[in-house]
C-alpha cells in the first residue's frame, strides 16, 4: 500500500450518515399518487402474472376491510 492509497481511503473514524428518514417524507394524496401506485402494480402484475391471484385476493379482503372499520367508525 502506497501513500496515496492511504490518502485516498476514508477514514474508519468518520459518522456514519443517517440516510433517509421515510417517516417524515410528505406524500400526497393526489391522483398522481394513485397514478404511481396503480402503474407499480401493472408493472410487477405484468413481471410476475403468477401474483396475479394475490393480488386480486388482497384487494378484496383490503376493500372489505375497508367496508367494515367504515361502518363501524360512522354508528
Amino acid at each position: 500500500m502506497t501513500t496515496h492509497d492511504r490518502a485516498s481511503r476514508p477514514s474508519r473514524n468518520l459518522p456514519l450518515h443517517p440516510g433517509i428518514n421515510f417517516s417524515s417524507t410528505e406524500v400526497g394524496g393526489d391522483i398522481g399518487g394513485f397514478v404511481f401506485a396503480a402503474g407499480s402494480v401493472v408493472a410487477v402484475l405484468i413481471g410476475l402474472p403468477e401474483l396475479a391471484p394475490l393480488y386480486l385476493g388482497s384487494l378484496v379482503a383490503g376493500l372489505l376491510f375497508a367496508y367494515v372499520l367504515h361502518t363501524w367508525l360512522t354508528r
